[in-house]
C-alpha cells in the first residue's frame, strides 16, 4: 500500500499546538460520540489506526477500561507518546498489513486517516479480515459536498487523490463514495452524522496559529504540496463525517 506524502501534516507544530493531541476535528470529544454509540463491552479489545502519540489509546484505556491499542506508519509521534507513557501499546506498521490475526479485534477507529491511503478499498478489506463478527469500524474523516461543475459525468467518483495535496484532503470523497467502500468491503453502515462545523471551527483554530488563511496555505506548499488552490478547494465545499460501520 502506497501512502504518497512528502510531508505528514500531523508532525507540523503549529497543526499540533492548534489541534491538541487528537490531530483531527471534535478531537477526543468526537471519539466519546462514536464510542457511546457502540456501547463494546469493558475490555473490548480496540485498535486506533493511525494513532499518532497515543491520544485516543490513552483515552479508551482510561475512560472506557478498553483493551486499546495503536498502530502508525511514522514512528515520530509514536516515539513521543511511549517517551510520555512506556507503557501505551502502539505499534509501528501498515494499515494493509496489520499485525493481528483474523477476527481478533472487536473494534477500529480510523479517524482523518482513511483518506490518506492511495487504495482505501485494500485498507477497509484488511480492516474486515481482523475484526471479529459483527465488529465495529468507527470512521471519521472529511467528505467532499460539492462537485466541480460540468468536469465530471454523473456518478463519477471525485476525490483529490491526483492532486498534491497531503493529509486528509488528499483522498477526501463524496459521501456515497464513501459507503460504497465500505458496502464493497463488507461493512453495513449503523450511523451517519455530519459534523462539518467540527472541521469549520479546527480550520479557524489553524488561520489564527499561522496568522491568515494565505500563511496556512504558504506553510502547506512549503511542506511540498503545492499546486492545488483555495478556490478549487472551496468549490468542493469540504465536510466532516462521523460512520459507524458493522463487519457483516
Amino acid at each position: 500500500m502506497e501512502v504518497t506524502h512528502t510531508f505528514f501534516l500531523y508532525e507540523s507544530e503549529k497543526l499540533r499546538k492548534a489541534t491538541g493531541p487528537a490531530i483531527r476535528p471534535g478531537g477526543l470529544a468526537l471519539t466519546g460520540r462514536a464510542m457511546e454509540f457502540c456501547k463494546f463491552p469493558l475490555q473490548s479489545r480496540l485498535l486506533d489506526v493511525g494513532c499518532g502519540s497515543g491520544a485516543t489509546v490513552s483515552y479508551l484505556m482510561s475512560r472506557f477500561q478498553m483493551d486499546a491499542c495503536g498502530v502508525d506508519i511514522s514512528s515520530r509521534p509514536s516515539g513521543e507518546g511511549k517517551a510520555r507513557d512506556s507503557a501505551l501499546p502502539l505499534l509501528r506498521a501498515h494499515a494493509e498489513h496489520l499485525p493481528f490475526g483474523g477476527e481478533s479485534l472487536d473494534g477500529i477507529i480510523c479517524e482523518c486517516v482513511l483518506s490518506l491511503f492511495s487504495e482505501p478499498d485494500r485498507v477497509l478489506r484488511e480492516y474486515h479480515r481482523v475484526l471479529a463478527a459483527d465488529g465495529k469500524l468507527i470512521l471519521s474523516d472529511i467528505y467532499l459536498q460539492g462537485a466541480r461543475s460540468g468536469e465530471q459525468g454523473a456518478g463519477e467518483e471525485e476525490n483529490l487523490r491526483g492532486e498534491p495535496v497531503d493529509g486528509c484532503l488528499r483522498g477526501a470523497s463524496p459521501a456515497c463514495s464513501v459507503k460504497k467502500l465500505l458496502s464493497e468491503a463488507g461493512f453495513a453502515e449503523l450511523l451517519w452524522e455530519d459534523h462539518t462545523p467540527l472541521l469549520k471551527e479546527l480550520a479557524a483554530r489553524l488561520v489564527l496559529a499561522y496568522g491568515s488563511m494565505d500563511a496556512l496555505w504558504g506553510g502547506i506548499k512549503d511542506a511540498g504540496c503545492s499546486g492545488f488552490g483555495l478556490a478549487a478547494m472551496a468549490a468542493l465545499r469540504p465536510g466532516y463525517y462521523l460512520l459507524v460501520a458493522r463487519k457483516e
